[in-house]
Formats: C-alpha cells, structure tokens, sequence
C-alpha cells in the first residue's frame, strides 16, 4: 500500500542553510539526506483521497522564520527546526476538515532512532534565525524508506 504526504518546499534558495546542515549531519552520522519540507498532511492511504486534500489547500506562499530547534521522539521527528509563528503553515490546511490539533509544524534535520552522535547541536544555533519561503507544494509517496520516496505531483504557490 502506497502513503502520501503533501509537504511545502522551497524552489528558491531561501532554505540552502537546511539543506547544508540536512547533508552536513547526514554524512557525519552515516544517515540519509533529504530535501528540506514541511509536512502539512501526512499519513494519506489512497491517491484519490491526497488529491481531494490537496485541492484543499489554501494556495498562497508561506513565508515563516524558524527562530528554534526542537528534538522529538519518533524516528521522524528526532532532530527538527521549529517556529513560533507557524500561523502560514495552520491558515494553508484550515479547510482540511479533522484535521490534527496537535499538529506541530517542523522542518526535519535528521531522521533517527536516536539524536545525531557525532553533530554538535550547537551548530544549529548558529543558523537560526533562518527564514523559508515555501512557494511549492508537493504530493509525494512516502513511506519509511526515505531512499523510495518520489513527488507524484506540485504546485507552485501565489
């Protein structure tokens, strides 16, 4: 069974400091790389049902300043960057009936059954404040092999 997510992404350069610290802790901890996104909808079982969402989606550009990072739990949200202001992010998925109050907007780092060993958190303080203009929304197929997700299709954002 395929799982879509529909993220937010940036086709300027406004999140080249991610990226580099995304590849930067990937090769130092031996652990895959990825594109920087934000995950607006996660967990869609049925392509026929990521598109309904999608059309959901309010359409506009997001332009938000991550001024904190966070550590989490979950192989998915083990090292993330955080913002205080994630009002863009909520007003995109506001038409998304149900969906999720706990949802905690984030832009993941580093995937991992554990925090990155051989990184110096401290790094990250140095790039933050980083401002993200998200002006791309993409469905993808995701799953827990981050080698064997693909974009099925995007949008570019007003």
């Amino acid at each position: 069974m395929e799982i879509y997510s529909i993220w937010v992404k940036s086709d300027n350069d406004s999140l080249n400091p991610a990226t580099k610290l995304i590849n930067k802790i990937a090769k130092e901890e031996g652990s895959a790389t990825f594109e920087p996104h934000v995950t607006l909808v996660s967990n869609i079982f049925s392509l026929d049902k990521a598109e309904q969402t999608i059309e959901k989606i309010i359409k506009k550009k997001i332009i938000v300043n991550f001024d904190s990072f966070g550590t989490g739990n979950s192989y998915f949200q083990r090292l993330y960057l955080t913002s205080s202001d994630n009002f863009g992010f909520f007003n995109a998925v506001s038409k998304i009936e149900a969906w999720p109050s706990l949802w905690v907007p984030h832009l993941s780092l580093y995937y991992g059954n554990e925090l990155p060993q051989l990184f110096s958190l401290e790094e990250i303080n140095k790039k933050i404040p980083l401002e993200g203009i998200f002006d791309k929304l993409e469905l993808c197929i995701t799953g827990p092999n981050i080698s064997e997700w693909k974009e099925v299709t995007s949008v570019f954002l007003d």
